[in-house]
């Protein structure tokens, strides 16, 4: 799924994770990205390998946070819902979720298309969501979102999984990929209607990112993590309650 913007989908990466028998509940992430909401803390970026759960837990946030879903018969049955915070949030944000690791179609794309595959969808979706807003599509999302934000006063949640998928795949020219690192600065640094901005990567991203571009953001990494790492991957406790179960 390359995006979606408050879009009630019934089938994701998450629901059928939950259906599987080797299904953890890692549901009280929740209740801690809960607390990040509308903070100092709002940034987060979670780096760890591959297949250990960041794209579920992403999906998991936007399916719990999207205004436009409806997924209380989930999560009721999920740590989460022991939560104090757990209704506060259910389903009332809006969300915009990207993958950043889809390509467009054609087989020799720019930067400049591969940035067009997210936000031309993404500023059409928005003019359907805020229909009595004139919105100018030449103009860049940053300032599409504050004039929503100005006129009607609705922030949002950013849930951006792989965001560093063209640097690890050494993509485009170096000049372009500091050109995508000025684009999530301006997206989301200091901007008043970020509500929460979490990012999830394979590498540090010191590794791609030596100035002030994504500053705001605290990285969570497998030397520095003690807050969220139970979160991700399995612990031994959790290894031997699902060998026991099968």
């Amino acid at each position: 799924m390359r995006y979606f913007f408050n879009v009630p989908v019934s089938t994701n990466a998450y629901i059928e994770a939950s259906k599987d028998k080797y299904f953890v509940d890692k549901s009280q992430f929740i209740d801690e990205m809960n607390k990040c909401i509308g903070t100092m803390n709002k940034y987060i970026c979670i780096t760890r390998p591959r297949r250990f759960g960041k794209t579920i837990n992403a999906m998991m946030l936007a399916s719990y946070y999207s205004k436009s879903a409806n997924f209380k018969h989930l999560f009721d049955k999920l740590n989460i819902s022991k939560c104090d915070s757990y209704l506060e949030h259910l389903n009332k944000h809006n969300v915009i979720y990207m993958t950043l690791n889809e390509m467009p179609d054609s087989s020799n794309y720019s930067y400049q298309e591969f940035l067009d595959n997210y936000t031309n969808d993404l500023i059409e979706d928005l003019k359907d969501e805020f229909p009595n807003i004139e919105i100018d599509s030449s103009r860049s999302i940053s300032k599409i979102l504050t004039k929503i934000h100005e006129e009607l006063n609705q922030r949002f949640i950013f849930i951006l999984d792989e965001w560093d998928f063209i640097f690890n795949n050494n993509l485009f020219s170096e000049q372009e990929r500091e050109r995508f690192l000025q684009f999530l600065k301006d997206l989301l640094k200091d901007r008043p209607y970020v509500e929460l901005a979490y990012m999830t990567g394979v590498l540090p991203i010191a590794k791609y990112c030596s100035g002030s571009s994504l500053n705001m953001f605290r990285e969570f990494n497998f030397m520095n993590d003690v807050r969220y790492d139970r979160y991700f991957g399995f612990t031994s406790d959790e290894v031997s309650e699902l060998c026991k179960k099968q």
